[in-house]
């Protein structure tokens, strides 16, 4: 009996760890197939247990955005674990976790924390201008997508109020 489809994927994108260099567009096409599998509620434990904490980032990146395509936000686990990677050592992942918690709207003290400490010092007109410059600027895509997910997080709460 051969592999199972995701199977397959993990495998793939275990295979990108300690490999250079990784086109992005392979962490996307892997994240995407990921995502298209069938019983999405299988496919989340399987990430979460083998691609989110991984010692590459390359599978890491693969994990948050095939579990930011999923949209199974209220998953037990998956805030945790997006959230722990808001401190990650690579700032694509710390990114990558941005875009999830701004998804899943996830809230809270710890993610506002985190969030401000990512977004501190960011001057948000001129840091968005250097990032159109630069967009391989993975440190200051991360702090200027803090700033903007923390700032709407605070505006849904005034909005609330």
């Amino acid at each position: 009996m051969g592999k199972s489809r995701i199977d397959r994927l993990i495998a793939k994108t275990l295979a990108l760890a300690g490999q250079f260099p990784v086109m992005p567009v392979e962490e996307v096409r892997l994240s995407v197939a990921f995502a298209e599998l069938p019983e999405p509620e299988q496919v989340v434990p399987r990430l979460l247990a083998e691609l989110i904490d991984h010692d590459d980032m390359h599978p890491r990146r693969v994990g948050i955005h095939a579990c930011r395509r999923i949209g199974l936000f209220q998953f037990p686990g998956l805030r945790d674990a997006i959230i722990r990677r808001l401190a990650d050592d690579n700032a694509w992942v710390r990114y990558d976790a941005v875009w999830t918690v701004k998804d899943a709207r996830y809230d809270g003290p710890d993610v506002r924390r985190l969030l401000g400490g990512l977004a501190s010092g960011v001057h948000l007109s001129e840091d968005e201008e250097r990032l159109r410059a630069n967009p391989s600027n993975s440190e200051l895509a991360a702090r200027v997508l803090a700033w903007s997910t923390l700032d709407s997080l605070q505006a849904e709460q005034s909005s609330a109020s």
